[in-house]
C-alpha cells in the first residue's frame, strides 16, 4: 500500500525549495569562505598533486561532490571557477536528493526534512562544507523517502534500488548508525511495521554493514583514534555532566540550537496529547535519541569546545525533531482551526526558515574576515621574492579574532587563494610549531611543504600553480634579542616605528565590551625590520589599555597580541580592546613592549568615553 506523504497545501514543499535555493545563492557568494577554507582547500591540494578523488576512511558518499570538482581540473577551468564550483556542488547535491524525494518518492515531507536538515542547527557547517556527515544524511533520507512511501514493503526492483543506498550511508560517517536506527524505529512504530518482513531486512542489512564498516577500520587510522566514548565513560564517571563539551552544548541551546528545546517542548505537548501507547512510545523514542545522543557526543569529545565541528556532530539531532515535526506535528496543525491550519503551518515554516536562513548570512563574518586577513597577508608577502613562507601558531590570530583556527591547513588555503587568478602569483603560508625543521626542509629549491606532506613544486601541475624553481622558504616571524642586554640597544633602535590607525576609531566604547580596532605599524628603512617571534623570553607585543586620569589603569586588564609578522613594509593588524566596565572618560593607548621587560617609547594615545 502506497501511503500518501503529502501536506495539505503546495506552501511547505515551496518555502523548502526556496531555502535550498537560498542556500545554493549563499554557496555561489561565499564560495571562498567555503571552498578555499580549511578541509576542502587541501582537498583541492590533493587533487592538484595527485589528480585523483581523495576518498578518506572509504566515506564512498564523497564521490558525489568530489568527482564534479576533479573532473574540472582536469578539464582546464580557471581555478577561480573550480573553487565556485566546488563550494555548490554540495548544494547541488542535497537540492538533488530534496528533488528527488518531493517529486520522485512523491513524498514532500521527507523532502521538508532535507531543507531543515540543512538549516533548522546548521550555521556555522554552512561554512565547513566537507563533512561527510551530511552527505551521509542526504543519502539516508533519501533511502526514507522511498521507503516511508509503502507499507508493507514490496521485494521489487525498487526496494532493491533502495536497498543499495544503505551502504553508502552506513559507510559515509561512523556515526549515521544512529540516525538510522532512530529513523527505523520511528516509521516502524507510526507505520506499524510489526509483520513487515523486508522492513525488518532493512534494518539486518544495516546492521551487517556496520559491522562490516568497523572490522575495515585499520588500527592507528584517524577513526580509531576517535572512537573515545568507551574509554571517556570509564575515565569520566560520574561526573559526565562537568566535561567542557556539555557547557558548549547548553550555549548552544540558548543561541544557535533554539530550536531543539523549542520543537522538543512542542513535539512534548502533541504526543501527551494523543493519549495512546504508540504516541508515548514515540515520545520516549525522540527524547531517549536526543538524550543519547548528546551524551555519547560530548562523553566522546570531552575537552573539545569548537563550535563549529561540534555543531557538525550534532547535526543528527536536527532529524530526532525534524522527522516527527515534518510527518506527524505540521500534518496534524494543517487539520486545525476550521481550514486555517494550513495557512498556519505556511506561516511558521516561513518564520522559521527565513530566521535560520538569517543567522546562516550572519555567520559569515569570522569566515570572511578571515579571507580577508589572507589576501592581506598575501599583498604583504608578495612583496618578497621567496612566495614561499612559514609562520608560528602563536602570531596568527592568539585571540580567536577570525576563523581559520587550528592552522593545518594554511599551506593550501594561501596557495587556493593566492593562484585563483594566475598560476604565476601563488603563494604558500606554511604555519607550524616545529618552525626551525620547517625552515631547515624549505631552505632547499623546489620542496613544497604541504600541510601533511613534503613534496617538489614540480609535482603540482603548471597550469595551476608555477613556483620559481630556485624559491626557498622565508620565516616571517624571526627572533628579537634573546637577553636585556641585548633588547636595551635593539628598543633604541626602533623608537621611531610608528602606530597609526587606517581608519577612524569610535570616541564612545560600550561598557564591558571586547572589541577590535586596526592600527598600522611603519619601520623606518634604517630600524628594519621590526621582528615579530614570540620564542624567546620578552617578545615584541602590541598592547591595548585603558586610562583614567593622571594613567591610573582602569577596572579592565590590558590585552597583548604579538606581531604577526616582521614588519618591513607598513602593516596593518587588527587587535583586541577590553573596555573598561566602568562608564566614564578615559585614554585609550595602542603601544609597543617587551613583555615581561619593559614598555617602548612607541605608543598611540587618543581619549575616549566609555557608556553603558
Amino acid at each position: 500500500m502506497l501511503l500518501s506523504k503529502q501536506y495539505a497545501t503546495r506552501w511547505p514543499l515551496r518555502l523548502a525549495l526556496a531555502t535550498m535555493l537560498v542556500l545554493l545563492l549563499f554557496a555561489w557568494h561565499f564560495y571562498l569562505e567555503r571552498a578555499a577554507y580549511y578541509d576542502l582547500a587541501y582537498h583541492l591540494f590533493i587533487y592538484l598533486k595527485d589528480k585523483a578523488l581523495f576518498v578518506q576512511n572509504r566515506r564512498f558518499v564523497a564521490i558525489v561532490t568530489q568527482l564534479p570538482t576533479l573532473l574540472a581540473l582536469k578539464a582546464g577551468l580557471p581555478l577561480d571557477a573550480v573553487l565556485r564550483l566546488y563550494s555548490v556542488v554540495f548544494i547541488l547535491y542535497y537540492l538533488g536528493v530534496f528533488l528527488a524525494c518531493a517529486y520522485w518518492f512523491r513524498n514532500e515531507q521527507v523532502a521538508l526534512v532535507v531543507a531543515l536538515l540543512y538549516v533548522l542547527l546548521a550555521s556555522r557547517t554552512f561554512y565547513w562544507a566537507q563533512s561527510e556527515l551530511p552527505q551521509g544524511l542526504a543519502a539516508l533520507l533519501l533511502f526514507y523517502a522511498g521507503v516511508a512511501r509503502q507499507t508493507p514493503l514490496q521485494l521489487r526492483f525498487s526496494t532493491l534500488a533502495l536497498a543499495a543506498l544503505v551502504p553508502v550511508f552506513i559507510f559515509g560517517h561512523p556515526l549515521i548508525i544512529l540516525p538510522f536506527l532512530f529513523i527505523w524505529a520511528y516509521d516502524w512504530l507510526l507505520n506499524r511495521r510489526f509483520r513487515d518482513w523486508a522492513y525488518y531486512g532493512m534494518l539486518a542489512l544495516a546492521l551487517g554493514m556496520y559491522q562490516l564498516r568497523a572490522m575495515l577500520i585499520p588500527p592507528g587510522s584517524y577513526e580509531a583514534t576517535h572512537m573515545t566514548f568507551t574509554p571517556n565513560l570509564v575515565k569520566y564517571f560520574p561526573n559526565y555532566l562537568a566535561i567542557g563539551s556539555f557547557d558548549t552544548f547548553w550555549q548552544l541551546c540558548t543561541h544557535g540550537f533554539l530550536a531543539l528545546p523549542l520543537l522538543l517542548l512542542a513535539l512534548t505537548v502533541f504526543y501527551v496529547w494523543q493519549r495512546t501507547w504508540l504516541a508515548w512510545l514515540r515520545l520516549g523514542l525522540m527524547w531517549g535519541f536526543v538524550a543519547g545522543y548528546t551524551f555519547i557526543i560530548n562523553v566522546s569529545n570531552p575537552g573539545y569546545t569548537e563550535a563549529t565541528y561540534l555543531e557538525n556532530l550534532y547535526l543528527p539531532l536536527t532529524l530526532f525533531v525534524a522527522v516527527p515535526f515534518a510527518l506527524e506535528l505540521l500534518p496534524a496543525l494543517e487539520r486545525r482551526w476550521n481550514g486555517r491550519g494550513p495557512v498556519l503551518v505556511a506561516s511558521l515554516l516561513a518564520v522559521v526558515l527565513v530566521a535560520r536562513l538569517g543567522l546562516i548570512w550572519y555567520r559569515h563574518v569570522p569566515y570572511t574576515a578571515y579571507q580577508q586577513w589572507l589576501n592581506h597577508l598575501l599583498a604583504y608577502t608578495s612583496t618578497y621574492p621567496e612566495r614561499k613562507f612559514i609562520m608560528y601558531p602563536d602570531n596568527v590570530d592568539p585571540h580567536r579574532l577570525r576563523a581559520g583556527w587550528p592552522w593545518w591547513a594554511s599551506a593550501s588555503e594561501t596557495m587556493m587563494v593566492s593562484a585563483r587568478h594566475s598560476p604565476d602569483s601563488v603563494q604558500t603560508v606554511r604555519v607550524g610549531w616545529d618552525i626551525d625543521q620547517l625552515a631547515e626542509a624549505g631552505s632547499h629549491p623546489g620542496v613544497l611543504l604541504g600541510p601533511f606532506e613534503t613534496m617538489n613544486t614540480a609535482d603540482l601541475p603548471a597550469t595551476y600553480c608555477r613556483f620559481p624553481n630556485t624559491a626557498v622558504y622565508r620565516v616571517l616571524n624571526t627572533l628579537p634579542p634573546l637577553d636585556t642586554a641585548a633588547l636595551r640597544p635593539y628598543i633604541a633602535a626602533h623608537q621611531q616605528v610608528k602606530l597609526s590607525l587606517p581608519s577612524a576609531v569610535p570616541t564612545t566604547w560600550r561598557a564591558g565590551r571586547q572589541q577590535t580596532v586596526q592600527v598600522q605599524i611603519n619601520v623606518p628603512p634604517a630600524a628594519q625590520p621590526l621582528h615579530s617571534g614570540t620564542r624567546v623570553p620578552h617578545p615584541t607585543l602590541l598592547r591595548t589599555a585603558f586610562y583614567k586620569s593622571h594613567d591610573w589603569p582602569s577596572d579592565t586588564h590590558p590585552m597583548e597580541v604579538a606581531l604577526e609578522v616582521d614588519v618591513w613594509q607598513p602593516w596593518t593588524q587588527t587587535v583586541p580592546l577590553q573596555a573598561p566596565r566602568q562608564p566614564g572618560r578615559y585614554t585609550f593607548e595602542i603601544s609597543l613592549i617587551s613583555k615581561d621587560y619593559r614598555d617602548w617609547p612607541v605608543r598611540l594615545r587618543l581619549p575616549v568615553e566609555v557608556v553603558n
